[in-house]
């Protein structure tokens, strides 16, 4: 499993995601988008897991509200770009805050073990305005 990303950063990590994922088969791809509190989008911090075939890759938690405008901005461009390239697969992981932390410590087994336990099917628009935007969801 790859780690990219710098905690807090949001455009770092974005950057650093999508140089990641190059030769990725995106239609193939799964995307969990992990965050620490149940109904808290408002204030949400996201850590992001790519995975298809043999490519693992967790982005460090830098998306969202609570990294600011810029980690909103950088949300919605990541769920847009994925779309765009044809995921259509995204989940969501909502670990307690007490185990969030220490997530980002997991072996890769461990790490995917508890999310495929925790992750439910999520609508990208969650995490991107897509009304007008003209992408398949």
């Amino acid at each position: 499993m790859e780690i990219v990303g710098v905690r807090g950063a949001p455009q770092e990590t974005l950057d650093a995601l999508k140089e990641a994922l190059r030769g990725v088969d995106f239609s193939q791809a799964v995307v969990t988008y992990i965050t620490d509190w149940q109904d808290q989008r408002s204030q949400a911090r996201y850590a992001v897991f790519v995975r298809e075939g043999r490519h693992r890759v967790l982005g460090l938690d830098a998306f969202g509200p609570r990294f600011g405008a810029e980690g909103e901005a950088a949300l919605e461009a990541l769920t847009r770009w994925l779309l765009e390239r044809g995921v259509s697969e995204f989940r969501e992981a909502i670990i307690p805050p007490s185990r969030y932390a220490a997530l980002f410590k997991l072996d890769e087994d461990e790490l995917l073990k508890t999310l495929l336990a925790t992750a439910n099917p999520a609508d990208p628009a969650l995490f991107a305005n897509l009304r007008g935007a003209g992408l398949k969801r």
